[in-house]
């Protein structure tokens, strides 16, 4: 699939299986990470997240705040 095609199926999947599910959760993170980086970087991160098995993840700064806010989108 590609990244727009994979983007789509996970947020299907997260309003399918409800708040609190694991697939929820996901679904948040990535339009977080959408908000962050862009459509063309996060769909081609999903592509190649789907052929090699990982996820996207938000990484969140060091910083002396009580709720600092992700800054950057990378796969785990």
């Amino acid at each position: 699939m590609k990244g727009k095609q994979l983007f789509d199926h996970y947020q299907s999947v997260a309003q399918i299986n409800g708040f609190g599910s694991e697939e929820f959760q996901y679904g948040n993170l990535l339009y977080q990470a959408l908000k962050i980086e862009g459509e063309d970087k996060i769909f081609q991160l999903l592509e190649v997240a789907e052929e090699t098995g990982k996820r996207i993840a938000l990484v969140y700064p060091e910083s002396i705040h009580s709720y600092p806010e992700p800054d950057k989108v990378v796969l785990v």
